[in-house]
């Protein structure tokens, strides 16, 4: 299929008003270049317009037809454009659930992964969401890594998504679909070396925040195993609470060592 958003349709229809003939661009959201034919007639100015006067969505043809890249359903799910050549997020009634400011998603990822993955460890990730994170483990090197994701629609984006193909295709990926909560429970105990848990806002998902759920976490991770856990930036106070204090508490009570945050992954770094 082919991948366009308002930058790569303002490109090509400045290149067919400009009367040029092939014109070398991404047509896969930046992974690859390719040089296209502009006299071909699938780049039909009118849909090209549309796509241009759309900043913020990502669209894909296929078979000839314009398709915006996203679902609505109880809820409604987008790709969301970061930049011209950089992986898309992901948008939930409206809501980023990537870092998208001075960051882009796949560096993001990246940090998050080298905080608790390496070379030959079992890693658990903890919400799939587009698969980033657990692409990031792979590049680390990781042996295998486990993926829970209850939402069937994100999963539905992330395989239309270009950059999220590996999480399809790499033997070392398992994905498991439901509730994280209930799943974890049925692993065996220190069964992982490392744990990369990125959970939805605390609003979204309370009880991936709890003691309980921390306490599972401790159970499945082999001794000196490492959580990460992304938490954000909701500022000091989270509804009256302190949202970051709160969970530091709760894992040095279940048993975590060394529990620090890390300012520049917004998230919270425990080890077993």
């Amino acid at each position: 299929m082919i991948f366009l958003h308002a930058a790569t349709a303002t490109s090509i229809l400045n290149g067919i008003r400009d009367g040029v003939k092939s014109l070398d661009i991404s047509v896969d959201l930046g992974i690859s270049q390719t040089t296209i034919d502009l006299t071909d007639p699938i780049w039909a100015v009118e849909k090209l317009r549309k796509i241009a006067n759309d900043p913020d969505s990502i669209y894909f043809i296929k078979e000839g037809e314009i398709y915006r890249a996203a679902l609505s359903t109880d809820h409604f799910y987008k790709l969301h454009p970061t930049g011209p050549d950089t992986a898309p997020a992901l948008l939930i009634d409206g809501m980023l659930m990537h870092r998208v400011k001075d960051i882009d998603p796949i560096t993001d990822a990246s940090m998050k992964a080298n905080l608790c993955a390496r070379p030959g460890a079992e890693i658990l990730e903890i919400c799939t969401g587009l698969g980033y994170s657990a692409i990031a483990c792979l590049k680390r090197g990781v042996k295998s890594i486990t993926t829970i994701e209850i939402d069937p629609s994100v999963v539905e984006l992330a395989k239309l998504n270009p950059w999220s193909r590996q999480l399809f295709t790499d033997e070392r990926v398992t994905t498991i679909f439901g509730d994280a909560a209930r799943k974890i429970q049925e692993f065996d105990s220190k069964a992982f070396h490392g744990v990369l848990h990125d959970p939805p806002r605390f609003s979204m998902g309370p009880e991936l925040y709890t003691s309980e759920f921390y306490s599972q976490i401790h159970r499945v991770l082999k001794p000196k195993g490492v959580l990460y856990h992304y938490v954000g930036s909701p500022g000091s106070k989270y509804r009256k609470m302190d949202l970051q204090k709160g969970i530091i508490t709760r894992l040095r009570d279940v048993g975590f060592q060394q529990v620090r945050r890390d300012n520049q992954s917004l998230g919270i770094v425990a080890r077993k």
